[in-house]
């Protein structure tokens, strides 16, 4: 087993209570804690000036707490704590940080406490303020190897874990990474992973950060790429049923329409109808912009299916939007006499009589899956603006 995939529980530099709070997190063996990433950097080696007016963009700042109190308006409590900057005169260097309805900061600060603050400074009635900005405590303890004096990370956190805690694990569990042995480096503009891991968290510079972010995300784009690959092999190695037909049907609907097929639309539509006459399962992703005509690709899909002797199911992710498909391929498919039914949790109808026979394509929401067989499906659903087309047939 590889050293990163031991159990945080056999790790003896991992403390037993933090150990439950980082389950909380999903952070079960070492490489998780490792690929914890910082959410954001604070560049603790300069910090920023005391603001003296509003700003749209955040600031780091470190001062002394010079008093903390509480006041309540309208019902909610405010908490407000004034921090100063020592090496400023008398008439600048002060800023109001205010919390609402967040008892629990009035315990957490003291007057005289050094802190590192971080917010969007705001100005009002002649004075600078930020609302429940992120705060830090300053420590003497370590300050200047892990929390001070560089580029500290910013981590995600759960109820009961401090930032301080949680990256004073993550610093000794980088200079742990340090022990094991390395990985073999590559001719790529990279870092190894192992020092890709380490500079992550705790950079020298922001050159460092920026070559480790561009190698841990072209790892993780490759192991994605590497699992959507077996996936793809995984089904190209099933066999499934053959839809071939002459397209007489899909001609004979496309001619009744009172327009003309876009030559993309005819080009997918026979890039379709050759996977369906394949033996490998069927499974297309179609994008295009809202009124592109994803729809009437479907239908002729759909009919491609009729054709070949099956039956064609459409899935729509609402019942009012499976409605409107039905409302128009009973229109649409009127001049073919193909039979089409409706299915959804509130909703069943036919567009034939009984005597007919069973519906050729059937559409509706998921709840019709207890209700067909059919072998081909086309699941149509939106995103935004773009719209996306998912088509799969085989054998069921």
């Amino acid at each position: 087993m590889n050293e990163l995939d031991q159990h945080l529980n056999s790790l003896a530099w991992v403390p037993e209570p933090k150990r439950k709070l980082l389950e909380r997190l999903g952070l079960i063996t070492w490489r998780h804690l490792l690929e914890h990433y910082p959410r954001r950097y604070e560049d603790r080696a300069r910090f920023a000036y005391f603001p003296t007016s509003a700003s749209e963009e955040p600031v780091c700042i470190r001062g002394v707490i010079g008093k903390v109190s509480a006041r309540y308006f309208g019902g909610r409590k405010i908490v407000e704590v004034t921090v100063e900057d020592p090496y400023a005169n008398a008439l600048n260097g002060r800023l109001v940080c205010r919390w609402f309805n967040q008892h629990y900061i009035q315990r957490m600060l003291a007057t005289g406490q050094d802190i590192i603050i971080f917010g969007r400074p705001k100005a009002s009635k002649n004075r600078i303020y930020m609302d429940h900005p992120e705060f830090e405590v300053v420590e003497d303890e370590g300050e200047q190897d892990i929390h001070m004096g560089r580029i500290t990370p910013v981590y995600p956190l759960t109820e009961g874990l401090r930032q301080r805690a949680l990256r004073t694990l993550l610093f000794r569990a980088v200079n742990e990474l340090g022990t094991l042995p390395r990985g073999p480096s590559t001719d790529w503009d990279l870092l190894p992973e192992h020092a890709a891991l380490c500079k992550i968290h705790f950079p020298e510079s922001w050159e460092e950060q920026r070559k480790a972010r561009k190698a841990l995300a072209l790892r993780e784009l490759v192991a994605m790429q590497i699992v959507v690959e077996q996936r793809r092999l995984k089904i190209a190695a099933l066999s499934g049923e053959r839809h071939v037909a002459s397209g007489r049907l899909t001609k004979r609907f496309l001619d009744t329409l009172p327009y003309t097929p876009t030559a993309a639309q005819v080009r997918v539509i026979e890039e379709i109808r050759r996977d369906m006459a394949r033996k490998v399962p069927m499974s297309r992703l179609l994008q295009g912009d809202v009124g592109a005509g994803k729809t009437l690709v479907a239908a002729a899909a759909m009919l491609h299916a009729v054709e070949s002797g099956y039956e064609a199911a459409l899935m729509a992710p609402t019942q009012v939007l499976a409605e409107q498909h039905f409302d128009n391929f009973r229109r649409w498919l009127a001049p073919l006499d193909i039979r089409i039914a409706l299915r959804t949790g509130a909703r069943m109808e036919d567009s034939h009589l009984e005597l007919q026979g069973d519906a050729q394509i059937l559409i509706g929401t998921h709840s019709f899956m207890t209700h067909t067989s059919s072998s081909a499906w086309v699941s149509l659903s939106s995103m935004s603006n773009i719209n996306l087309a998912y088509f799969s047939a085989q054998s069921y």
